[in-house]
C-alpha cells in the first residue's frame, strides 16, 4: 500500500507540546503551496508503479488551508500519480476550525476522514498546552462533523505530560 503525506507548516499559535516546523503567519502560504505543488511533479516518479491509496494532509494545521487550495491539492496529487478509486483522504484539524462554514466547504472536497487535534477533554490540560479550543468545543466539533456527514473520524490525545 503507498501513501502520500503532504506536511501544512501553518499554525494559529504554538502549542507547548510540539516539536515540528511551522509558521503562525500565512503571509507565504501561497508560496507553500506553489512549492508542494511543484514537489509533487518532481517526485512522481518516486512512486511510478504504485497505486496510491491514502493521501494525508499533517502539519501543522491543514484545517487553516481553504477547501479550494486542499482541492487542488488533491487534484495534483490524482494529476501526477495513479491514486485508486475512492482513497482514504485525511484531513488534520484543529477543533477550532470546524465551524459549520468549515464543514461545508470541506463536504465539497474529496476529504473522507478527518484527524481532529483534541489532545485532551480537560480545560486544564489544554490551557496548560496552549491550545486554542476548550474541551466542550472539541466536543462540539465532533458532533458538528458527524452531523455533517463525516463518518471517519480520529481525535488525538495526549497522556504523559508533566501535569498527570
Amino acid at each position: 500500500m503507498a501513501g502520500i503525506y503532504i506536511h501544512i507548516p501553518f499554525c494559529k499559535q504554538a502549542c507547548h507540546y510540539c516539536d515540528f516546523h511551522f509558521s503562525t503567519s500565512l503571509i507565504y502560504k501561497d508560496e507553500m503551496l506553489n512549492a508542494i505543488h511543484k514537489e509533487i511533479q518532481l517526485q512522481k516518479s518516486y512512486l511510478e508503479n504504485q497505486k496510491i491509496e491514502t493521501i494525508y494532509f499533517g502539519g501543522g494545521t491543514p484545517s487553516l488551508l481553504s477547501a479550494d487550495d486542499i482541492s487542488l491539492l488533491i487534484a495534483k496529487i490524482q494529476t501526477n500519480f495513479e491514486v485508486i478509486n475512492y482513497p482514504e483522504i485525511t484531513l488534520e484539524a484543529n477543533p477550532d476550525d470546524l465551524g459549520i462554514e468549515k464543514l461545508k466547504d470541506l463536504r465539497n472536497t474529496e476529504v473522507n476522514r478527518l484527524s481532529i487535534g483534541v489532545q485532551s477533554f480537560f480545560d486544564e490540560d489544554l490551557k496548560w498546552m496552549n491550545r486554542a479550543h476548550q474541551a466542550n468545543e472539541a466536543e462540539s466539533a465532533i458532533k458538528r462533523a458527524q452531523d455533517f456527514g463525516l463518518e471517519n473520524i480520529t481525535i488525538d490525545l495526549i497522556y504523559g505530560y508533566p501535569l498527570l
